[in-house]
Parts: structure tokens; C-alpha cells; sequence
């Protein structure tokens, strides 16, 4: 009988497994169209964690990307960013124990990430690095890099607004690692 129950413990934890595909990135994984649409999760139903720019400069584009997920009606949670690298760190794990859909950053500090963004690819949370100094060598850590680009422009590669780019991530659709993306509004 507990050879059994053993038997089933193990049998259920192996679904778990998924979350960390091989050798992709969490919200990288299609290099082509699914054959048959799915239902993703609904924009109002998404959690994003976002630990923004410790740099004053960017004070105002923190306030602009959150103001463009709540206009498309996506749920930011905001850490503040601070000078202290570490506690933005601390951040990225807060945002993985609250389970949030995905976790964008733009922070300065481009040292001692591995495992704050391993512990989000284990826990099958995609990363954004969104006009980020982070330049991970295992590109499996984060799922695309977000530029921002000016309302209306017409970069090479075209640009997604932020939440159809990040609604591409979060539904796993092919997209390039390098992604242009417009805000809703202006950076005022």
C-alpha cells in the first residue's frame, strides 16, 4: 500500500517538470505557429510583476509602462527600484512566489541575476528584460528583450504595443528575442 501511495506522489509531481522547457526560455519555446489556436489567458486575469529602473531618468518611463498595462487592462504589480541591486533581486522572487504571469525588468545593475531569473524559469514565469543593462549568457533565463520606441514610428521589424508583446510572451506565440514596443500615451 505505500508502495503505492509513493507511486502516486511521484506520479503526480512529474506534470511539474514542464515548467522549465529544455533548453528554451519560459515564453520562448514556439519557433513556429501552433497548428490549432488556443485560448490563452485573458489580459484582466494578468498578473505582471515589474521592478523598474533604479536610475532617476527613468522615473518616468516606469510610470509610463505601468500606466499602458493598466490602459490595456492588464494587473501591474510594482516594485519600486531602489539603488540597492540586491533588493530588486529580492523583487523578482517576491513576484514568483505571488505567481504572476510574467516578470518584466528594467533595472541598472547588470550583476548577480542568475539566480533571481533561474528561480523564475523553474517556476515556468517568462522574464522581459525591458531596456535592461541584464545581458544573461544563458539566454534560456529570459524570453524576449523589450525596446521601447516612439509612438507612431516605424522601426525595422515593425513594433507590437506593450501588451500585445507581452501577451505573445505569456502565450508562448513565436516572436523574436528582441522585440520593439510602443506605450500607450507618451512618456510625460
Amino acid at each position: 500500500m505505500r508502495t503505492l501511495a509513493c507511486l502516486l506522489a511521484v506520479g503526480a509531481l512529474l506534470p511539474l517538470s514542464g515548467c522549465m522547457p529544455k533548453d528554451k526560455a519560459v515564453g520562448d519555446t514556439q519557433e513556429t505557429p501552433e497548428a490549432i489556436a488556443h485560448d490563452g489567458v485573458d489580459r484582466h486575469d494578468i498578473g505582471v510583476g515589474f521592478v523598474g529602473s533604479a536610475s532617476p531618468g527613468n522615473a518616468k518611463r516606469n510610470s509610463a509602462v505601468l500606466r499602458s498595462m493598466r490602459a490595456n487592462d492588464m494587473q501591474p504589480f510594482y516594485a519600486a527600484a531602489n539603488t540597492d541591486a540586491g533588493s530588486q533581486r529580492k523583487s523578482v522572487e517576491g513576484f514568483v512566489q505571488r505567481n504572476v504571469k510574467v516578470i518584466v525588468i528594467s533595472v541598472d545593475d547588470p550583476s548577480g541575476w542568475q539566480d533571481a531569473l533561474d528561480d523564475a524559469r523553474r517556476a515556468g514565469i517568462p522574464v522581459v528584460l525591458l531596456e535592461s543593462s541584464i545581458t544573461p549568457d544563458d539566454r534560456t533565463l529570459y524570453a524576449a528583450r523589450f525596446h521601447i520606441v516612439a509612438q507612431g514610428s516605424t522601426p525595422k521589424g515593425g513594433a507590437y504595443g506593450i501588451d500585445d508583446a507581452l501577451m505573445t510572451v505569456i502565450d508562448d506565440k513565436p516572436h523574436a528575442k528582441d522585440m520593439n514596443v510602443m506605450l500607450t500615451g507618451t512618456l510625460e
